[in-house]
């Protein structure tokens, strides 16, 4: 192997172990095993030739013959060194040669693995021989078939042959002897049971129709074979299904009629009939396992449709109880039981019927007591059976007959129990009560009866002494003191219940007059509760319960012959117990008491087994009724038990016990005082409640305690949170502590109802850890020295302190000195304040950081390595020294404020009375246009003045578009260096009412040359119906829109009066200025400097601050007021901007397609005037409805301007549409804006301003 290695290792120095290390590893490995397998073999071999046996592999032998083994030794070895064993014993062997022995024998039974070892002493080299004894095949015994509904036919048998294994084949012979395929029968796992089968799709298949069935079975083993024959009656292995369709037809109290069918299979292929079993069971009254067996011997089929149909009547004994039937079947021919089928059930109810007896009743059922003159009586009766009831809804009808009132029926409480009727608040008087059972149905045909005498006849008869003793076998034996002159007496039982009220059924009997003793066997399922009443006529005592209850034989005693009647106010650690006899005994019976004790867990009746085993008081005098128990435990619940020490032993009574709760009192102190986590400022204290609290928990506070003084309370209600049981640790973490100060902390435990608290515990020591001193309080200056006084809780050693220097709020020093005073010089350099603050520092080195204790209870931090930790102070409060130096600069900034806060609260007023004195300013109007405001009320037209609102005029471009109703602000105007400036507020006047659409307005011209300065269109006027209809659509559009005149910046209807002189127009005049009025502009103009005119100048204002008229009657502007135009100085306007239009100069060729006025007549030379012509030129602006009546002739003058006919007849030819004979000639002073807002015509016979008047929406036509 050496020599191979190394072989491989040149090999994977030269190439083929070059690759891979793992390779030449892996040639080792396979060397070194094929070297262990030859050693092996060659070892096998050498050992294999020490011994050999003939014949060699397993033996079978049949049984019967000879059995020979032959054991040979190997070379080197001889026959001495050989032997044969079997079980471990040696085999008596015959030597054949020298180095051969043989072992015969003729087995005695069958054998399965029989084993021989040939073995050589030697070398211990075994020879393992397996010996079979076995015999050919046996015959089958139990070979047997079964057939399911004629579904799967089942073939099985077991194989007698366990020796050996045995094979087998069944083959189904039919008629004339031919053969079907065979079958290899399968095997039960782990069993000698094999079988075969067929069903209607195998192959072969199932036959259903023959009647018998033959079968050839054949078996093979290794000594031979076997060949049987086996022929079944195919008509008596069938099991069939269960009967189909079990109903019940007919139900009756006690009868039902039941009908079935049979299996399909079964009705066809089983011609010889099928037998029946039926058995029913009765619900709450047989077992489950029981079934009664009705006979069937003379049921027969009737034949419906092809089928068998069966019919069956089953009579029954229980009217309205819940039965089960079931049905069996099994072919005729069946012999055994196994062939019955499966069930098939119906469960039903029988219908009701009236009960058929009443309850039964004796003399003396009854149970009475007295109250406060009355009777309270229980009436008791046998109650019936269940399956005696008959009927839903069972009860008992009792007819109660009294001496002084009619009869009166109850029913019992069904909740409590249908045996009694109670009955409260009855006289002394007799009663005679009648039971009847009663159901849905209605009631028994027959009452029980029982009297009840009068209470005062009862007295006589009332035994006493009625004693009972119960034995563990459930023998009672009763006694009681005999009454003489009876007739009988009664004893009565039901189940034991401590209210002597038979609640379940009750049971009597009758026993003769001359006894006074009687033993009954009852079962010992149950306990029971007895009475017994004495009878003689019509009179008896009622029952009267059994006292005294005792027992033998181990069993505990039920009822008591003692109680407890009373106990003293226990103490703190005793309590006196009282009882008393509810009987009297025979003398010898109780020999004393024995009264045991232990405390109870919380509620329950276990006693706590902590407290170990309490010695029970032994009272040897059977005539003491108390004792006082003592060395109990405060605030602990103890239950005492009674026993009896009679002639039959020691008796516990069971419920002659209780329990009673000592006094509280101070708890024991506090365990296991731990204190960790020791800091600065806090440490955690935890420990164990008191061993006994000796009051409730909720009670239970703690209080700490430092070198006696109280620091801290810890309540329940502090630790309620954490749901602490009376047995939890407690732990509390005490803060606010000062660093490096001695402790020593103890606690109580204390009972806050009683005011009483525990021993202190033992005082543990414990100093907190170094942390910072506390701030320092006072300062003090004297003779440029600074001071202070040690922190009043230093935290530590107080290695220095610190001096903070802060000059004038900029320049800071810090000084570390060790003394609590330093040498300062104040105020130096002209500064303004000082501030000096102070602060102690601890430096903590020390192993723990300070914390120390000699306390075990005390579990201080480990420190791995102690570092140099600084524990600085508060800094004092700053103390301020102010230097005289600057004092008084400051105070000169104060008092320039005040001065300038002054100042400034002046003119502030001061702007504000300009201010309001500006805006009382009135403007006055040019002579000729103002109106008295006492002629004010002559006018209707009222839009002269500017609504309050802030509205906007509508465009004369919006206006122009049909239809429009929005309000669209005007563009601002500029104003041109000619002195000629066009008014911003030059928009047409809407002379109608909005319905009748806009008046359209061309920017003004000059007289130079332009061809027209004002364009009107005016579109016709509407019937009276489409006025109205407008004028709703109008009161209803968008507030927006301004549609209504009293709100539109425009003129309206009311913008002018009219005298009534006259009939001519007069413009409003507003009363505090004497100028007319005219809507304010919306937009923002440029700011113009007042003007200069004379008083007689005849400019009317359009909407712009009044004119400044010169005392001399000269004028002074700078540049002409936007909205005054003078007749020589008339230029273009201004260009607008629509907003939904787009920018364009507003002309004629900018506007939308409107048809205009005629190109008006130039003015010759010497004239002054313009002509305007009327509109009705325009076909499509002529109004449908023409006022004919003509205005008044002017009465007067103080109109709108000096040529009032002019204006007049203008206005008429505008609105008339009448074409004037001559030019409408034109006051050259008047503003071109008074044409727009007023429209005249010089004609005052076609004036027909009214008529506009009487159109509009806003003007009351009856004040025309």
């Amino acid at each position: 192997m050496v020599v191979m290695a190394n072989h491989c290792l040149d090999i994977h120095n030269r190439t083929k172990c070059s690759g891979s290390r793992y390779q030449c590893i892996l040639w080792i490995w396979s060397a070194v095993v094929c070297l262990c397998i030859v050693s092996r073999c060659v070892a096998a071999g050498d050992l294999k030739s020490s011994v050999s046996i003939d014949p060699e592999g397993d033996s079978y032998v049949r049984f019967g013959d000879n059995l020979t083994i032959y054991c040979i030794a190997g070379p080197n070895y001889n026959r001495s060194h050989l032997k044969i064993t079997h079980s471990g014993k040696e085999l008596s062997t015959i030597p054949v040669n020298d180095t051969t022995i043989m072992y015969t024998e003729t087995p005695k039974e069958h054998v399965r693995n029989k084993i021989y070892y040939c073995k050589n002493k030697e070398t211990n080299q075994n020879v393992v021989k397996t010996v079979i004894v076995a015999s050919p095949p046996k015959n089958v015994l139990d070979f047997k078939c079964i057939s399911l509904n004629f579904e799967v036919l089942n073939c099985s048998w077991t194989s007698p042959d366990f020796i050996i294994f045995t094979k087998y084949k069944l083959t189904q012979v039919i008629r004339n002897n031919a053969k079907l395929l065979p079958c290899i029968p399968t095997q039960l796992e782990k069993t000698l049971l094999r079988y075969c089968y067929w069903n209607t799709t195998s192959h072969p298949r199932y036959r259903q129709q023959d009647e018998k069935l033959d079968f050839i079975l054949e078996a093979h083993n290794e000594f031979g074979n076997n060949t049987q024959n086996f022929t079944i009656n195919h008509y008596s292995i069938v099991k069939p299904d269960p009967p189909m369709n079990l109903t019940n037809l007919t139900v009756t109290p006690h009868r039902v009629l039941l009908r079935w069918q049979l299996p399909i299979n079964i009705n066809d292929f089983l011609h010889e009939g099928v037998d029946h079993k039926i058995e029913y069971q009765i619900a709450k009254i047989d077992d489950k396992k029981y079934f009664r067996v009705v006979n069937t011997s003379g049921l027969l089929p009737k034949v419906s449709n092809s089928k068998y149909v069966y019919m069956f009547n089953l009579t029954l004994p229980y009217a309205h109880m819940l039965y089960g039937v079931r049905v069996y079947i099994k072919p005729k021919a069946a012999k055994s039981d196994e062939f019955w089928s499966e069930f098939s059930s119906v469960v039903f109810y029988t219908s009701s019927e009236r009960p058929r007896r009443p309850p039964e009743m004796i003399a003396g059922a009854f149970d009475q007591n007295q109250f406060q003159g009355r009777r309270l009586l229980f009436v008791y009766w046998k109650q019936l059976e269940e399956y005696e009831e008959a009927g839903a809804n069972f009860t008992y009808k009792i007819i109660v007959y009294r001496e002084t009132s009619a009869p009166r029926t109850y029913w019992p409480d069904k909740n409590k129990s249908l045996g009694y009727l109670n009955l409260q608040d009855e006289s002394m008087e007799a009663l005679h009560v009648e039971v009847q059972s009663y159901n849905e149905q209605g009631s028994s045909e027959n009452s029980s009866y029982l009297y009840i005498p009068p209470e005062k006849e009862t007295r006589s008869l009332r035994l006493t002494l009625f004693t009972k003793l119960a034995y563990e076998n459930g023998t009672y034996e009763l006694s009681w003191a005999g009454i003489r002159n009876i007739d009988n007496y009664t004893l009565f039982w039901c189940h034991h219940n401590t209210t002597n009220i038979c609640s379940g059924r009750i049971n009597f009997t009758v026993l003769n007059p001359d006894i006074n003793k009687h033993i009954i066997n009852l079962p010992r399922d149950y306990r029971y509760q007895f009475a017994i009443s004495a009878n003689k006529g019509s009179g008896t005592s009622g029952m009267v319960w059994a006292k005294c209850d005792i027992s033998k034989d181990g069993i505990a005693m039920f009822e008591i012959p003692i109680r407890f009647i009373d106990h003293d106010a226990p103490g703190t650690t005793s309590v006196k117990l009282k009882w008393s006899m509810d009987c009297t005994l025979k003398e010898g019976i109780i020999n004393g008491y024995n009264i045991t004790y232990c405390p109870v867990i919380g509620t329950s009746v276990h006693c706590d087994n902590t407290f170990g085993s309490l010695a029970p008081y032994i009272i040897n005098n059977p005539k003491q009724m108390e004792v006082t128990v003592t060395g109990l435990r405060p605030y602990t619940t103890y239950q005492f038990t009674m026993a009896l020490n009679t002639i039959y032993g020691l008796k516990i009574i069971e419920n002659t016990t209780v329990r009673i709760t000592t006094l509280e009192y101070a708890p024991t102190k506090p365990m296991n005082v731990k204190i960790t986590k020791v800091n600065i400022t806090s440490l955690d204290i935890s420990w164990d409640p008191p061993q006994h609290l000796n009051g409730h928990i909720s009670k239970i506070k703690y209080v700490i305690y430092n070198y006696g003084t109280k620091i801290q309370e810890i309540k329940y209600e502090d630790n309620k949170e954490d749901k602490y049981s009376a047995r939890s640790r407690r732990h509390v973490v005490l803060d606010k502590l000062h660093p490096f100060t001695n402790y020593s902390f103890s606690l109580k435990a204390c009972n806050e109802g009683i005011d009483a608290c525990s021993e202190p515990t033992d005082p543990v020591f414990v100093r907190t850890k170094i942390g910072p001193p506390s701030k320092l309080k006072i300062l003090q200056y004297d003779d440029n020295r600074l001071s202070w006084a040690p922190p009043e809780f230093p935290g530590g050693t107080v290695d220095l302190y610190q001096v903070r220097i802060l000059k004038d709020a900029v320049y800071e020093t810090i000084l570390n000195i060790s003394e609590t005073n330093i040498k300062v010089k104040f105020c130096e350099g002209g500064l303004q304040n000082e501030t000096y603050q102070v602060r102690a520092v601890n430096f903590d080195e020390a192993q723990y950081h300070g914390a120390l204790t000699d306390s075990s209870q005390v579990i201080l931090d480990e420190v791995n390595e102690v570092k140099v930790l600084a524990h600085f102070g508060d800094w004092s409060n700053e103390s301020v020294v102010y230097c005289t130096g600057r004092d008084n600069l400051f105070l000169l900034f104060i008092i320039m404020g005040i001065i300038a806060f002054v100042g400034m609260c002046c003119a502030i007023l001061k702007t504000y009375k300009k201010i309001k004195k500006m805006g009382d300013i009135k403007p006055e109007f040019p002579k000729g246009l103002f109106v008295p405001e006492k002629d004010m009320t002559k006018y209707p037209f009222t839009g002269l003045y500017p609504s309050e609102k802030d509205e906007k005029p509508m465009s004369d471009a919006i206006l122009l578009l049909p239809n429009t109703k929005s309000t669209v602000s005007s563009p601002e105007i500029k104003n041109t260096d000619n002195n000629c400036g066009s008014s911003d507020h030059t928009d047409s006047t809407v002379l109608s009412d909005a319905s009748h659409g806009p008046i359209e307005r061309q920017s003004s011209t000059s007289d130079d040359g332009s061809q027209s300065s004002l364009r009107l269109v005016v579109e016709p006027r509407k019937d009276d119906d489409t006025n109205i209809a407008d004028q709703e659509e109008a009161t209803s559009s968008n507030s927006d829109s301004s549609s209504s005149s009293n709100n539109s910046p425009y003129f309206g209807d009311n913008s002018f009066k009219k005298n009534m002189v006259t009939g001519y127009v007069q413009p409003v005049v507003s009363p505090g200025t004497g100028y007319v009025q005219t809507v304010p502009t919306p937009l923002k103009a440029v700011p113009q400097k007042p003007v200069v005119q004379p008083t007689t100048s005849s400019y009317v204002m359009a909407g712009l601050p009044p004119p400044i008229f010169s005392v001399d009657g000269g004028t002074t502007q700078s540049q002409p007021p936007s909205g005054y135009v003078r007749a020589e100085d008339i230029q273009a306007r201004s260009a607008l901007q629509f907003p939904k239009l787009g920018p364009s100069v507003f002309g004629s060729e900018s506007l939308p397609t409107m048809p205009f006025l005629p190109t008006p007549t130039k003015p010759g030379a010497d004239s002054s005037y313009i002509q305007l012509q009327s509109l009705d030129s325009l076909p499509s602006h002529k109004p449908n409805v023409r006022n004919t009546v003509p205005l008044k002739p002017p009465a007067s003058s103080g109109y709108v301007s000096p040529g009032d006919a002019v204006i007049n007849k203008h206005l008429n030819n505008i609105i008339s549409g009448t074409q004037p004979d001559e030019s409408a000639i034109l006051d050259p002073t008047m503003s071109p804006d008074a044409y727009c807002r007023f429209s005249w015509s010089t004609d005052p016979a076609n004036d027909n301003l009214h008529s506009i008047l009487a159109s509009s929406p806003t003007t009351n036509p009856s004040k025309n």
